[in-house]
């Protein structure tokens, strides 16, 4: 094992593991869809408001739009909860050594979501006051897009980070950590869905009997608005595509396997059928009536429960032989407490008796926490120690008076000054006997 393994908190979990990853898995979709919507609603208001510059009727497209973003954001807020503490209570030691390795990115998240939606609130209800100061008007816009934009990649960066703990050494703060394999490809990745669903969600939105009474738009200009939404989606359904691949080709070999190299393929090509009824209704946006609609979006509905279970496959295989390992340190650990508790009364009763060796007292008082007869716990087991100091007690006394840190993945031992070099060569000699 060459990487970190940090030592768990050994409760019971609220609830049986595979019901856990199964609520994972629908949470997060659930919460997904509604970032999206919002990521890609801000930047289509952003879009909008510059091509209103020329075509008022754009403007006009942006303003609800907008109003449809603040919608969206408390929904994505709201539904980020569950799997937020879901993926905290599954997989705690990788999510809290990941989330401290970018501890100050981390900590910005929420002043970070408090500026963005206090921009989008003031862009939605302020709209008309600015609306004729257009610096002013798109610039509150792009810094609300932009903040939309950075704060799903410190997430990206730190669920990715969480995966891989033989990263954790190098990793110096969060752009380190998102430099990492994958990380930019997945991002991208994830824009590109944040545009497609938030077209198709749009889609509909200007497909709704009551569009062109709400906009104030012509039947004729209501379909190119619809046009225009197609036309978005599709090219966010073939960039999904390639940088899908991408991301399939960047993927750290650890978490690889070929069930979730077959829900991959088959989730992509959920698209290709979807891509060809977009396509129709572009190149014919004549049409009123929209019959692909529906089995376009039970496509991408498809599509992202599938990619949603190959993930949770994927987080699995990575992290296997990191739960193992933390589920054997803590085991080692227990047993060590268990072992330590009872060599506590033992030190009792050897108070009482008087039949304690010399050092045995205070190796139990002192080093026994830390220092198990043959298991690595916090410290080298006592047969590692007789390796290394065969007949030296005098060098465990040296060691103890200015010890060091000799493993990377454990802590430094502390002084211990209120001992002194009688009591501490005693304590060695009774290590080594």
């Amino acid at each position: 094992m060459t990487f970190p393994v940090p030592r768990d908190i050994p409760l019971p979990l609220p609830a049986p593991e595979g019901l856990l990853e199964v609520l994972l898995i629908v949470s997060f979709i659930v919460h997904i869809v509604f970032v999206h919507m919002m990521l890609g609603g801000s930047l289509f208001s952003l879009f909008c408001q510059i091509k209103g510059l020329k075509i008022p009727a754009y403007e006009t497209l942006a303003y609800k739009i907008m109003q449809a973003v603040t919608v969206n954001k408390s929904m994505a807020v709201v539904m980020g909860v569950a799997p937020l503490l879901i993926i905290n209570t599954l997989y705690a030691p990788q999510f809290y050594a990941s989330s401290a390795l970018i501890g100050s990115a981390w900590m910005a998240v929420i002043p970070l979501v408090i500026v963005a939606f206090l921009l989008a609130y003031a862009h939605k209800f302020w709209w008309h006051r600015f609306v004729n100061i257009p610096e002013l008007h798109i610039g509150i816009s792009a810094l609300e897009s932009a903040l939309f934009l950075f704060i799903p990649l410190i997430y990206m960066t730190n669920v990715n980070l969480m995966l891989f703990p033989e990263y954790w050494p190098e990793v110096r703060g969060f752009f380190s950590a998102m430099l990492l394999p994958n990380v930019l490809p997945r991002y991208l990745h994830f824009v590109s869905a944040a545009i497609l669903f938030s077209s198709l969600f749009f889609v509909w939105w200007s497909g709704r009997p009551s569009f062109q009474e709400d906009v104030k738009f012509s039947p004729g200009q209501s379909l190119v608005i619809r046009r225009f939404f197609y036309a978005f989606a599709f090219g966010a359904t073939i960039f999904q595509i390639f940088s899908g691949l991408i991301v399939f080709v960047s993927l750290p070999p650890q978490g690889m396997s070929w069930g979730v190299t077959l829900l991959l393929f088959f989730g992509g090509s959920l698209a290709l059928p979807a891509l060809r009824w977009m396509w129709a209704n572009i190149s014919h946006p004549e049409n009123s009536v929209d019959d692909h609609f529906p089995r376009i979006i039970a496509l991408f509905i498809g599509a992202l429960v599938v990619m949603g279970v190959a993930r949770h496959e994927y987080r699995e295989n990575a992290l296997h032989d990191h739960k193992v390992a933390i589920a054997e340190k803590t085991a080692n650990y227990m047993a060590a407490v268990a072992e330590v508790q009872e060599q506590a009364k033992l030190v009792e009763q050897a108070r009482h008796t008087g039949m304690e060796e010399p050092g045995e007292t205070g190796f139990k008082q002192n080093c026994a926490a830390c220092h198990h007869h043959s298991l690595p716990t916090v410290g080298p087991s006592l047969e590692e120690i007789r390796k290394d100091y065969a007949g030296n007690p005098a060098g465990i006394v040296r060691w103890t008076k200015s010890p060091g840190k000799k493993r990377a993945n454990s802590m430094q031992m502390p002084g211990f000054p209120q001992l002194g070099d009688a009591e501490l060569l005693a304590i060695s000699k009774f290590m080594l006997d």
